[in-house]
């Protein structure tokens, strides 16, 4: 399976960026920066395995998820999206970054998953677009990756990709520290007042279990759609 570059964009020089609309210079600065951490090779974010508070949710609290299209936004290396397509559901995953798209990819292809259960696209979240709308979308810390001022752009992508009581998972990191450069600290009052217009909040768990290093500074919540 091939990942599909959807929106691919060049490198730009300072006086291209005066002319350009403020929101691409925003996307253009950060994906700078993630493709900087992600061909860093740190596990700062993965630790090379699946989210543990989404194995807890799933695993030991048995939630049960509906199921559909799974979206998977900011996948980055990719270890949530191939865990959920293992446990079956039909996964999108999707990363503005070429190089975190390349190193899921090649997870991908070594992995045991049947043909169809999961693609990797880059692709910006904020501007998907895709023929048809997700019963269950997922992200690990996109809240707190993209610039504060998207997050009301953010709230309404996931309105517009999630169907009539679709289900969105959101786990928040970082809670605690954070300065000027993604990704930035973020807390579940910030979140809700984004997501309540469209979402109700059916699960918040401020004591998930935290990938290693991040004790304390993760948020498990459970949306769902109005």
């Amino acid at each position: 399976m091939l990942a599909v570059s959807v929106e691919g964009m060049s490198a730009a020089s300072p006086a291209q960026l005066a002319d350009e609309p403020a929101s691409k210079q925003l996307t253009d600065g950060h994906r700078r920066e993630w493709e900087e951490y992600w061909a860093s090779d740190s596990e700062e974010h993965d630790q090379n395995g699946p989210a543990e508070a989404l194995r807890q949710l799933l695993e030991d609290h048995r939630w049960l998820l509906p199921r559909g299209r799974c979206l998977v936004a900011g996948c980055g290396r990719g270890y949530d999206a191939l865990y959920l397509a293992k446990r079956g559901h039909t996964c999108v995953a999707v990363d503005f970054c070429d190089t975190a798209i390349a190193k899921a990819q090649k997870l991908l292809d070594s992995a045991d998953v049947l043909p169809g259960k999961l693609t990797f696209a880059v692709q910006d979240f904020l501007t998907l677009r895709p023929p048809l709308r997700f019963t269950l979308a997922y992200e690990y810390g996109l809240f707190s990756a993209i610039h504060p001022s998207q997050r009301q752009q953010w709230a309404e992508t996931y309105a517009r990709l999630i169907v009539p009581q679709g289900t969105l998972i959101v786990l928040l990191y970082p809670l605690i520290r954070r300065g000027q450069t993604p990704p930035y600290r973020v807390t579940m009052a910030e979140c809700e007042v984004y997501l309540k217009r469209y979402f109700v909040l059916v699960r918040v768990d401020p004591n998930c279990r935290c990938t290693e290093g991040h004790e304390g500074n993760e948020l498990m919540s459970v949306w769902k759609r109005l």
